[in-house]
């Protein structure tokens, strides 16, 4: 036996204890993922195969333990599922924290998650005829249609990328802690969206890919298109995310009188049809596959629900973000101060002068408005405009600048920002009230038709506000320019110098209406304060009849058709309007837009867990397992180390797949120290099922006699690919090796044991030893193709992930405690020795 079959790439001495998941591997690059316990947390640092470490991030401030990581399709990311409950998505290049994928919230708090995988869509053969359109697979005339004709709303500062001393002054490749996740609400984080697409949703971000000569983007990645990411927790559930992101609610395997888990998940390639294995009470496994048909994600309609759902978190995001400016710019936030404050805080201070210094009254607006008719101050208001906070040339200048900067963002923020996006949330919106007029979709997505009214009145109210406050911002902005030129007259005119002023330039009107509604208390605050507002259109003057071009049509035929030309037209009163009723109409932009949020993510919620709630499950349930053997699986389970590998029948159509199942177990008989490995082949499909069956002792035979074997102790095995399967193996001297065999290539045989409803594993094990011992079924010995020695994994558990993709045949083995690691080349040369030694603190 050739102990150097294999090349060596490293052996990598840990500092401290760190575990190697199943799925480390990178599928497409030679890098792996090592979890590090550190102060009662997990890290996650990603290496590459040659020993050296990328980089290391803390993955989570509430995640304790770090329970499975998945690949994205595309390589790009990293799924993480944590415990206590979460998911996050890591960017490769760095770990930060791309996301944090809302766990879809229910009645009973969310179990410990147990396991995580992400299964690719194989995409359909691209037509040869190009799109010359660059529809996109977009729909003529749907919202996202009109959406790509609209120009692009004006892009939004991003304060959650702030700089850090780190970012400032450390040295590229230095950094370790991952950044910090973006701050979003709850309403935003909650709602279920896919990968964000801002330019869908007509708003401008800037694009790295679009090259500056021809300003042509590169072919968009999809190869996440359409791929679902499963997550399991220890109550039976699977949480899945379309496209890794877009929650499609949850399914639950197994009898729900039993305690269910998910031993493992594989999903067709071309449909989208899940396989999951149930582990009832967790001592028994179905031998047999539950089949769970997502009929609804074969279509397209699912995606466009998707896109529509992203599309609206996206507007909806901008708006809250652009009311929020506006609030911090007028009403000041946590770490600036508003603009209102500012003449608020200049009146306050003089009427606390009157009180302290000259001993009467606060009657600021009073002696202001006397001095604007009068000219003539009194001696406190004469003292104050003279050595007053705010009273020199420069602090003039800063109220100014800072007011009508303010004032100004309001009628820019409100006229390009506010209502564009609200309207285009209302087309969306507007399609989506179509699709709950048709029964087909209305049944099959349950479309909440109240909310989505609801939320259109709610939009056409923000609209209103939004355009109401533009003018209210125009207004009094030229009240404050006013005001402040008569401020600096009067202060002239007290001043010590001798220069005559000038000529009136102030409106002493607007000056007065300024000082009434505008220095100490604001109309504009009304749009930041209060409750949510509950007006209609008809409480501000807009007429409650139909306006459309239609219905004016209709009206003016019904006119020109009456007999007597001379008749009195119809006359439509305006429901006793008035510009008194205005002041008490709520306007708070900011409850509003709060409340829409949660009103509008309601319409999203339910809908995108329709895929789930349609699901159609196959009859595989625990139920029918046989009595005997639920009642003996417990003490009978004796295997150790249980790996499958499923793929589609290519020799059947689609609907039959191929199970390769491997347990290894020890003997049944307590007089004999021997263990066997069980390969089982499984064909299934929609009706029938065909069961093959080898075993082989973990004995390994040193020379051409029969009887010249070795026992061997098999520590882990990992299914390498279509072919091979790598395994860990340790002889009775303790010596470790890696090894590869043939699955393929045993010699099955045909296994059907009696007196069995439904077979689990765990029977089928013990009745393959019942058979073994009568002599009914013969074994052989492991046939081992290469293999090479370990430096380490003497004792105890030992760690396996491997990577059987073409160009990328690797393996890793972490010991027993966790500090030692080494990786080969599957593919290396015959015979080459590994001569790496890599230390972590290098």
């Amino acid at each position: 036996m050739n102990s150097n079959d294999f090349a060596s790439l490293a052996t990598v001495q840990l500092s401290s204890p760190s575990r190697l998941l199943v799925s480390a591997c990178c599928p497409d690059k030679d890098l792996l993922v090592i979890i590090t316990r550190l102060g009662g947390h997990d890290r996650m640092s990603l290496w590459k195969m040659q020993g050296s470490k990328t980089w290391e991030v803390d993955v989570s401030t509430n995640s304790e333990r770090i329970v499975g990581i998945a690949w994205s399709p595309d390589g790009r990311t990293i799924a993480v599922a944590h415990d206590p409950p979460s998911i996050t998505l890591h960017s490769i290049q760095d770990g930060h924290s791309e996301r944090v994928i809302p766990i879809p919230t229910s009645d009973a708090l969310i179990p410990q998650l147990t396991d995580i995988w992400w299964f690719h869509q194989e995409k359909p053969e691209k037509s040869p005829i190009p799109d010359v359109f660059r529809r996109n697979n977009i729909i003529t005339g749907s919202a996202h249609s009109v959406l790509r004709t609209l120009p692009l709303l004006d892009q939004l500062r991003d304060e959650t990328k702030q700089l850090t001393a780190t970012d400032l002054f450390a040295f590229q490749g230095s950094q370790t802690a991952a950044r910090r996740a973006p701050s979003l609400p709850d309403v935003i984080k909650s709602w279920p969206a896919l990968h964000p697409d801002p330019v869908a949703a007509s708003i401008n971000v800037p694009n790295i890919t679009r090259t500056a000569e021809n300003s042509i983007v590169d072919e968009v990645d999809d190869t996440n298109l359409d791929s679902i990411l499963a997550v399991a927790d220890r109550s039976g559930h699977l949480l899945c995310f379309l496209d890794g992101t877009y929650s499609i609610g949850s399914l639950k395997l197994g009898n729900s009188n039993t305690t269910t888990t998910v031993a493992s998940l594989f999903k067709n390639p071309k449909s989208p049809v899940l396989l999951g294995y149930p582990v009832y009470n967790g001592v028994f496994t179905d031998l047999l596959p539950t089949h769970v048909s997502l009929s609804l994600l074969q279509g397209r309609k699912f995606r466009d629900f998707a896109k529509l759902s992203t599309t609206a978190r996206e507007l909806c995001w901008y708006v809250l973000r652009v009311v929020e400016e506006m609030r911090a710019a007028w009403v000041g936030s946590d770490t600036t101060t508003g603009a209102r404050e500012l003449g608020t805080k200049w009146i306050a201070t003089y009427e606390a002068k009157q009180q302290e210094d000259y001993h009467v009254k606060p009657s600021g607006i009073l002696d202001l408005t006397t001095l604007l008719v009068t000219d003539r101050p009194s001696e406190a208001l004469a003292d104050y405009l003279g050595s007053g906070p705010q009273m020199s040339e420069r602090g003039m200048q800063k109220w100014e600048s800072a007011v009508t900067e303010a004032l100004v963002k309001l009628r820019d923020y409100s006229e390009k920002r506010l209502v564009p996006a609200c309207q285009r949330l209302h087309l969306v919106l507007g399609e989506i009230q179509g699709w709950a007029s048709l029964p087909t979709l209305y049944t099959a997505f349950e479309i909440p038709n109240e909310t989505v009214d609801q939320c259109l009145s709610m939009l056409k109210q923000a609209i209103l506000l939004g355009t109401w406050l533009a003018a209210a911002a125009r207004r009094e902005h030229n009240r404050f320019k006013e005001f402040i030129t008569w401020l600096r007259y009067e202060t002239v005119l007290l001043g010590p110098s001798s220069e005559t002023p000038n000529t009136l330039r102030h409106d002493i009107l607007e000056v007065n209406q300024y000082l009434m509604s505008g220095l100490e208390k604001s109309m504009i605050d009304k749009w930041f304060m209060g409750p949510v507002p509950t007006f209609v259109p008809q409480d501000l003057g807009i007429p409650g009849y139909d306006l459309t071009v239609k219905a004016a049509l209709r009206t003016a035929r019904e006119y020109l058709d009456r007999r007597d030309p001379t008749e009195t037209p119809i006359d439509v009163p305006l429901d006793g309007f008035n510009d008194k009723s205005l002041e008490c109409i709520e306007r708070n932009l900011s409850a509003l837009t709060g409340a829409f949020a949660n009103c509008c993510r309601e319409i999203f919620d339910r809908p995108s867990a329709a895929a789930t709630r349609t699901a159609t499950f196959s009859a595989n349930f625990g139920s029918d397992l046989d009595q005997n053997t639920s009642d003996s699986s417990q003490q009978d389970k004796q295997a150790s180390l249980v790996r499958e590998r499923t793929t589609v029948d290519p020799s059947r159509e689609d609907g039959y797949y191929v199970q390769y199942l491997v347990i290894h177990a020890p003997s049944a008989s307590n007089s004999e120290h021997r263990s066997f490995v069980h390969f089982v082949r499984q064909r299934y499909g929609h009706d029938d099922s065909h069961v093959e069956l080898v075993m082989l002792e973990c004995c390994l035979r040193r020379g051409e006699e029969e009887d010249d074997v070795v026992g061997v102790d098999l520590v882990a095995l990992e299914f390498f690919d279509d072919e091979t399967i790598v395994i860990v193996y340790r002889t009775d001297e303790g010596e470790g090796y890696i090894g590869t065999l043939s699955y393929c290539e045993l010699e099955y045989t045909n296994f059907q044991p009696a007196g069995y409803v439904r077979l689990s594993r765990e029977s089928l094990i013990k009745s393959a030893l019942q058979e073994l011992n009568t002599g009914q079924l013969r074994s052989g010995y492991l046939p081992i193709k290469q293999s090479r020695g370990l430096k380490g994994c003497r004792s105890g558990a030992v760690s396996l992930a491997v990577n059987g993709r073409v160009g990328r045949r690797v393996a890793c083995v972490l010991d027993s405690n966790g500090t030692t690691l080494e990786t080969f080349d599957l593919e290396g040369d015959e015979g080459e020795e590994g001569n790496t030694t890599l230390d972590e603190e290098r």
